[in-house]
Order: structure tokens, then C-alpha cells, then sequence
């Protein structure tokens, strides 16, 4: 068994109190030149073909736009929404949407028109404005 003193000296809490006192130093260094924490591409060097894009590059045109605030929250969720499996056109035929994936060019163009008349003619102002608004971005 191994005995100690409890008899503190002057020294010893000297000692302790030396090494407890610290140079504060900041945990993270500042760094002088800033850079954004990702880029996003520049959407306007050239303009997308919304006739014929496919619905993924559409997601991540619309993604692009939302973040940066140039479109409006209802936008673009209806340009992130997936397409359904059929579709009515501005006549009242029924169109097949079942062969269009993430990578099958569509024409989104064609599809958000014949939905923003599809919407006026129900009489849905707030969908008919909503799709006027991602025609205008079509467009743009």
C-alpha cells in the first residue's frame, strides 16, 4: 500500500496554479479572402430548350431559381412536381405521361400551357395564375 501526504506546501499550490492559467488562443483562424460555401452554376449563359428537357434538369433549374429568389415557393413546386401518368390536353385528350423518366426529354413548354387553360377553363384562378407564373419563367 502506498501512502501519501496530505500535507499540502506553498509550492506545490503555486505549481497548480501555474499550470491552470492558459494562453487563450482562437480555436478557429480568421481567414482574410472569403468564398461562398458552394457555387451555383450560372442558369443565364444559356437559355434551356424547355421544349424538349428532361424533368430532372427541369428540378434542378427550378431548384437553382428558388434558392437565388427568383421565383416564388409555388412555382416551384409545380415545376418539382413529378408528371403524372396521364395528362388532359387543351382539347380533352388524354395523353400518356407513363414512358417520361428523370432522364426522357419532355416538352414542359407544351404540358404547363395546355394546364394553366386546363385551370382557367375550371374556373382555378390560383392554379391558372400559379402555371402563368411558370410559363413566365418558361419564357424568361
Amino acid at each position: 500500500m502506498e501512502m501519501s501526504s496530505l500535507h499540502w506546501s506553498g509550492s506545490l499550490l503555486h505549481r497548480e496554479h501555474a499550470r491552470n492559467t492558459r494562453i487563450e488562443k482562437a480555436l478557429f483562424p480568421i481567414r482574410t479572402e472569403t468564398r461562398p460555401v458552394f457555387d451555383l452554376p450560372d442558369v443565364q449563359r444559356q437559355a434551356p430548350d424547355f421544349s424538349a428537357i428532361s424533368p430532372r434538369l427541369l428540378r434542378e433549374l427550378a431548384l437553382q431559381k428558388y434558392i437565388a429568389g427568383d421565383i416564388e415557393q409555388d412555382v416551384y413546386i409545380a415545376l418539382a412536381q413529378e408528371l403524372p401518368m396521364q395528362a388532359v390536353d387543351a382539347s380533352g385528350a388524354v395523353e400518356d405521361l407513363s414512358d417520361v423518366t428523370d432522364d426522357t426529354e419532355f416538352d414542359f413548354r407544351r404540358y404547363f400551357q395546355n394546364q394553366k387553360v386546363l385551370a382557367a377553363s375550371l374556373g382555378d384562378e390560383d392554379r391558372a395564375a400559379t402555371f402563368d407564373s411558370v410559363l413566365n419563367f418558361i419564357r424568361a
